[in-house]
């Protein structure tokens, strides 16, 4: 039963994710999906990190970097408009890489 539910918390995820990166590649829904994106970002590290173990100190990192990257790029968003696509890849390599930790 429990593992079930995680199934449909992960199968929710994921489509928040594709979601996610494709309104934040579109001009009209770019505020909001930053912020949804950063969001999603943190609370993806969140969950990464808080699924492991206390001894495993490396992974645990690893975790709360994907989330200080989605918070970067956000305060990059914010700063200057000239890094937006900088702006955009750090978030999607901060999704995509937290979902692949969260997963693995």
């Amino acid at each position: 039963m429990a593992l079930g539910i995680l199934k449909i918390v992960f199968i929710v995820l994921i489509i928040l994710v594709v979601a996610g990166q494709f309104l934040l590649y579109k001009e009209y829904w770019r505020r909001g999906a930053i912020i949804g994106n950063t969001v999603l970002g943190i609370v993806i590290s969140y969950m990464a990190f808080s699924a492991l173990p206390s001894n495993y100190i490396g992974q645990k990192v690893l975790a709360l970097v994907w989330g200080v990257i989605a918070l970067i790029a956000f305060v990059l968003d914010l700063r200057s408009k000239d890094s937006l696509l900088i702006s955009k890849i750090m978030l999607t390599v901060s999704i995509v890489g937290g979902v692949i930790h969260l997963m693995i």
